[in-house]
């Protein structure tokens, strides 16, 4: 059959629809149930796949790109989507030994493939929000050629909120993350000035957990949920990337409390410019 255009940037949409482009292309034309057959599975996860909704691993996308009669190229760059997709634990001593580069950017992958990213910090400010400033005093004390290569793909996470409206961002701080003097007060104004800036684009909803707030749960941790297909949960010592419905249902859960906690719009950023004022306050003295 004809090659086919390869999208350009991957995600599990694009993935789906171009699976089921393929098949629905195919000479002869494939069923689901014959593709379910073909690679071992139920027809239910082939529907699932073709809709978003289920993530094939990718030696399937492979069998299945092959039997549909898809390009090499495309075969090949529908495998790199479905890798990049693909969820798994890395253990933080794997990040340091390849780099916190090379996780920095297999989570802006993540970040490209999903079309609602869902991110909570109780303690800093989110990556994807960070400045280069505030990044390079998170990743100060990295080689400096990792710290540099570390704080650009944060830096290109961050632009993805202004290159793909498309995109829809949730994002939840605490206001203790806010008040966490990271690199200094003057570090600390231009970060949030660019908290306030973020917050005005359509396709981001920041919200921030006042301290008023009384809650009656505890989110001790970050995370970030990829549609609703992945959750990436990071501690002290580890990081995981996990897709098992258990963990997913577990922290958008948390989520929805999270929100329902939190001020969004004009409130979130009174308590932005509030936390600011106070540390043009310390830049000054």
């Amino acid at each position: 059959m004809p090659s086919t255009p390869i999208p350009a940037d991957a995600s599990l949409a694009g993935l789906a629809a171009r699976l089921r482009a393929l098949r629905e292309g195919a000479q002869p034309r494939r069923s689901q149930t014959a593709a379910a057959g073909h690679i071992g599975v139920s027809q239910n996860k082939i529907s699932r796949a073709e809709s978003g909704l289920f993530l094939l691993e990718p030696s399937q996308v492979d069998r299945l790109a092959r039997w549909y009669g898809a390009s090499p190229d495309e075969r090949r760059q529908l495998v790199e989507w479905a890798k990049a997709l693909k969820p798994g634990r890395v253990d933080s001593r794997l990040i340091f030994q390849r780099g916190t580069n090379h996780f920095q950017e297999r989570i802006r992958r993540m970040e490209e493939s999903a079309a609602v990213v869902r991110s909570y910090q109780p303690a800093m400010v989110i990556g994807s929000l960070q400045t280069k400033a505030y990044a390079r005093a998170v990743f100060g004390r990295r080689p400096a050629a990792e710290a540099a290569a570390a704080v650009e793909s944060r830096l290109s996470r961050s632009r993805m909120m202004f290159e793909d409206p498309s995109r829809t961002w949730v994002l939840i701080q605490t206001e203790g993350s806010l008040t966490w003097n990271l690199g200094g007060a003057a570090v600390m104004v231009e970060q949030l000035e660019h908290l306030l800036m973020v917050s005005e684009l359509p396709n981001v909803h920041l919200g921030v957990v006042s301290l008023a707030t009384v809650l009656d749960f505890a989110a001790p941790h970050g995370f970030h949920i990829y549609d609703a297909q992945a959750v990436q949960i990071g501690t002290k010592t580890a990081t995981a990337l996990t897709s098992d419905r258990r963990d997913l249902d577990v922290y958008e859960q948390l989520f929805g409390k999270l929100e329902a906690a939190a001020s969004f719009g004009a409130a979130a950023r009174e308590r932005i410019s509030e936390v600011r004022t106070r540390f043009e306050e310390f830049a000054t003295r």
